[in-house]
């Protein structure tokens, strides 16, 4: 089933402003006018089992959101977000006010503004949606340009525990700083209480900057604040983040001495290894898929955590030296993370698949002239599960790689130069314009990562939904520079900082 450039200027076209915080963090306004997400899906024929939604830009980018996190939780703008600090997302602003607002594809659309007079289809579709939390940061997982929409009915996975730096139960100095942190520290946040109740996604955030932005924040601790224990405490920690349903809830138990007898954990040396674990003893992967395992040294202040990893078979997995494994063929290997001290170690099972994407029952066909007339087809057999270790709309700084930018700007306040990731783009709609069957938003069951589900496609056949309209060309030779101090170690994690800094 398609849905064309003019059939959704004729629905029923929502407007708002929306409130959101990025992962740098920065408060920023959001502007936005076009098809509410849930009259579309409703359109298009969605099933009620669907527990995720996916989304697709052009270039294949993809944002990933539960259904209850979506459409079933209230979402809010909040217009006082910026009255406490216009620009530091870290300082949270005011819940007053709050307006109750639709998530929706965006025809029309303005960043950084609360002004429909800028609004433009530059970015279309772009789907923007409200906070459930002042604090809520979103920013992330607005995505533009998009082609796809798939409907999954498998359950979600659950985010990883938060975990503190000192382990629950310990007799510690009062004013010791208690760090806390889990798996990525990037999109998934971690919520806190100190009161004995149970955290939520109202509650204090600890690791407000994201993971990926670490090496370009001298204030880190200033910003992603350390708990200071004055008396005896009890934080309970919860991980909540896009895509996923939220983990468990820890509770970690601290005695504040204040004889001058206890001494912090933290500033003493743990000793060698006594031994690692792994956070997963198998792991399904179609051929191309990867997984980031992580690994747990004993004891937790150990003096050398390092960690040795290899693969028993590279022809079907190998593994970098952070742990992040990749699927190359069909097979068994087995992962070894071995501590360089002591040489304790932990495996884990990988299958590699080499089965394909069966078919989709699209709902929404590219290529159809009206919505209903899409086909049925059976998911033959469902592709294994991948987990991105990148946040779909941020590429970790580290791992920057210019054959894999993303999809869209990042985050973060200010009005930097065009990166080339803005500049890659538009190449790519260029080429996506001449092709008369390019753009299309659709869905169907049975999707990547071994999920089953339904996919929704939008086409506005020979032009791109973004280039319906006049847009700004580059200049050539501000490309050139740009692509040279890019090819620097320096430019890349500038490009980064921008990208972020543009959202």
């Amino acid at each position: 089933m398609t849905f064309t450039l003019a059939q959704l200027e004729a629905m029923e076209q929502y407007q708002h402003v929306y409130s959101t915080v990025n992962t740098w963090p920065t408060k920023k306004w959001y502007v936005g006018k076009g098809v509410k997400l849930r009259n579309l899906l409703a359109l298009a024929g969605i099933k009620e089992d669907a527990r995720l939604i996916r989304f697709v830009s052009n270039d294949g980018y993809e944002v990933t959101l539960t259904v209850k996190e979506l459409l079933k939780d209230k979402r809010y703008y909040f217009p006082h977000l910026k009255d406490t600090n216009a620009g530091d997302g870290s300082v949270p602003g005011s819940p007053s006010g709050a307006e109750e607002v639709e998530p929706v594809l965006a025809l029309t659309g303005a960043e950084g503004s609360n002004d429909p007079a800028n609004m433009n289809d530059m970015n279309s579709l772009l789907l923007i949606f409200g906070q459930r939390a002042v604090t809520e940061q979103t920013n992330n997982s607005f995505l533009k340009y998009t082609i796809k929409i798939e409907a999954l009915t498998t359950a979600p996975e659950k985010w990883d525990n938060p975990k503190a730096n000192i382990p629950d139960g310990t007799v510690i100095p009062g004013g010791t700083m208690i760090k806390l942190g889990n798996k990525h520290n990037n999109e998934d946040k971690i919520y806190y209480t100190t009161d004995g109740s149970d955290p939520t996604v109202n509650s204090p955030v600890f690791n407000w900057s994201a993971s990926r932005w670490w090496p370009l924040r001298n204030d880190l601790d200033s910003i992603n604040r350390p708990i200071e224990i004055k008396k005896n405490t009890v934080i309970k920690a919860v991980t909540i983040g896009p895509g996923k349903e939220n983990s468990d809830i820890v509770t970690y138990i601290f005695t504040a001495d204040f004889t001058g007898r206890a001494a912090d954990p933290a500033k003493i040396p743990g000793g060698p290894p006594t031994g690692v674990s792994l956070d997963r003893n198998t792991i399904d992967l179609k051929i191309g898929g990867t997984f980031q395992l992580a690994a747990d040294v004993a004891p937790y202040n150990a003096i050398d955590r390092d960690i040795i990893w290899s693969s028993s078979d590279t022809r079907v997995a190998t593994v970098d030296n952070k742990g992040l494994v990749t699927v190359i063929g069909p097979g068994e290997a087995i992962i070894t993370a071995k501590t360089k001290a002591g040489d304790y170690t932990a495996t884990c099972i990988v299958n590699g698949s080499n089965r394909k994407d069966g078919g989709q029952n699209t709902l929404l066909a590219a290529g159809s002239d009206s919505p209903g007339n899409g086909a049925l087809e059976a998911l033959e057999e469902p592709p294994a599960q991948k987990d991105d270790v990148r946040n779909p709309a941020e590429k970790d700084v580290a791992a920057l790689d210019t054959a894999a930018l993303s999809s869209k700007a990042p985050e973060v306040s200010g009005e930097p130069p065009a990166t080339e990731d803005e500049w890659q783009y538009l190449a790519e709609k260029k080429d996506m314009a001449a092709n008369t069957a390019a753009n299309s938003v659709s869905a169907g069951p049975g999707q990547p990562d071994g999920r089953s589900g339904q996919i929704f496609e939008m086409s506005t056949g020979a032009v791109t939904l973004q280039l319906q309209k006049e847009q700004n060309s580059l200049d050539i030779y501000a490309a050139v520079i740009f692509l040279i101090l890019f090819l620097s170690g320096a430019g890349r994690r500038y490009t980064e900082y921008t990208k972020e800094v543009a959202r």
